[in-house]
């Protein structure tokens, strides 16, 4: 059996399926047991991959290129089964779009994040910055350790009207307060320049290819079966008692129909994600991405 420490983004349906195959012992009879991570946002991740805490995982583009620079640590052995930012803007009702708020609070979890980065995009797309409005960044000092309950008690409070979030708790924010969802990313950012990927230690990559090109495609299986199968994540909402399991097949509903349902290295789709993370200045002008990708799969 080969033992992977896999890191895992916060909480999230994106995670659902790789614990579903873990827990439930799919991954066993592939020779394979992997490591599952918790954390809090994607800074306190980032943090964990320049340590280099992890063999292997998936992770989003703003956190882990910036993370990874200077770094012969890993590099990016496929794109993930998100090649789009699968996040959502949500606000209250009378809310129509970002700049409605120009100059009001608007809820990220932490600037150094996705949501953090997919709303500097945003603000851009509507002629403002992200200095236009007064971000709040929820986990900074929360009592929570989980960004969906936070949002859902700021709500709650009335302590704003508008954030970025993810399934499944924009199911839940939608249900229960009855907000709406004003941007659906993986619709308005096409093409996309944000996605999920896929990482290796590179010395496992040049020592281990076989065991890197197992783990890489019994993800995309664990992935495939969250999709062909949404139901069978309904049992996670016992892992977050404020989210119900018709959240969760919901959230898997909508989501799932974008995810990829196998590896690939898109370059057109990998230079836009460079791009945008010069244009946010979260890596180096002379930033190449190609230097931190080998293919294994």
């Amino acid at each position: 059996m080969d033992t992977v420490n896999w890191g895992t983004p916060p909480v999230g349906l994106f995670n659902f399926p790789i614990e579903l195959w873990q827990t439930s012992g799919r991954f066993a009879p592939l020779g394979l047991d992997l490591k599952l991570s918790s954390h809090l946002t994607g800074e306190e991740y980032a943090a964990r991959i320049r340590a280099g805490a992890y063999d292997m995982g998936q992770i989003g583009t703003p956190v882990f290129l910036p993370a990874a620079v200077g770094s012969r640590e890993y590099a990016v052995v496929s794109v993930g089964f998100c090649d789009f930012a699968p996040f959502y803007l949500v606000a209250a009702p009378g809310v129509n779009r970002l700049s409605d708020c120009r100059g009001q609070k608007v809820v990220i979890n932490k600037r150094m994040t996705c949501p953090g980065s997919l709303l500097e995009w945003h603000a851009r797309q509507e002629g403002l910055t992200i200095d236009d409005f007064k971000v709040v960044e929820l986990m900074q000092d929360s009592r929570f350790d989980n960004y969906g309950q936070a949002f859902a008690d700021g709500i709650e409070r009335g302590a704003f009207r508008i954030g970025i979030l993810y399934e499944p708790y924009v199911s839940l924010v939608e249900r229960r307060f009855g907000w709406r969802v004003l941007a659906d990313y993986a619709e308005l950012l096409r093409p996309a320049n944000y996605g999920i990927l896929l990482y290796a230690r590179r010395r496992w990559i040049e020592d281990k290819p076989d065991l890197v090109r197992r783990v890489v495609q019994a993800y995309f299986a664990a992935a495939n079966y969250g999709v062909e199968h949404p139901a069978a994540l309904r049992p996670f909402a016992s892992q977050l008692p404020f989210v119900t399991e018709d959240d969760i097949e919901r959230a898997m509903r909508r989501d799932g129909p974008h995810w990829l349902r196998e590896p690939s290295l898109d370059w057109a789709f990998l230079e836009r994600v460079e791009q945008e993370l010069k244009t946010q200045r979260r890596v180096p002008a002379d930033y190449a991405i190609r230097d931190y990708v080998a293919a294994t799969y």
